[in-house]
């Protein structure tokens, strides 16, 4: 008979557990941490770079602006220019103006980056100029250009 404590030979105590699988299962998790920061870190959007506003004549900046709109207006009323290159022309002066006179990077800025940063009114006008200005419809160009002009105007006027 045995005694309390004694197992027989065929009988084995408790088996233990490799170590090896816990320091696997360690850098496995550690894997996907590292993976969803790396992730996260590569695709944050970056921020806008804040550039001090150029020093500028304004008010000599707002005539040659609100003249080149009005050069604009006129070419398309008399028929040397289509509506549709009339509001590129019109977002050409108005981008050009925002730029010259502040820090705004507007000649490079999509539609998304002035509905992002942008104030309302300048969103508002680069959208009144974005469908006419890309779409295939001419027709829609020249009922939305009188529109698109006074908003060009307004916002020269009033920008800086």
């Amino acid at each position: 008979m045995l005694g309390a404590g004694e197992l027989p030979e065929e009988f084995t105590g408790p088996v233990a557990y490799d170590d090896r699988w816990l320091w696997i299962a360690v850098a496995l998790a550690a894997l996907v941490v590292a993976y969803y920061a790396l992730t996260w870190w590569l695709t944050r959007a970056p921020r806008p770079e804040v550039v001090a506003a150029p020093t500028v004549d304004v008010g000599s900046a707002r005539a040659l602006a609100l003249a080149r709109v009005d050069d604009v207006e006129r070419a398309v009323r008399e028929g040397g220019l289509s509506a549709r290159a009339g509001h590129q022309r019109l977002s050409e002066v108005v981008r050009a103006y925002v730029e010259q006179v502040s820090a705004l990077p507007a000649r490079s800025m999509a539609l998304a980056d002035f509905r992002a940063i942008a104030p309302a009114a300048l969103t508002g006008a680069i959208e009144l100029m974005y469908p006419p200005e890309f779409g295939p419809d001419e027709t829609f160009a020249e009922r939305t250009f009188a529109d698109a002009a006074v908003q060009a105007r307004t916002i020269v006027e009033r920008w800086g």
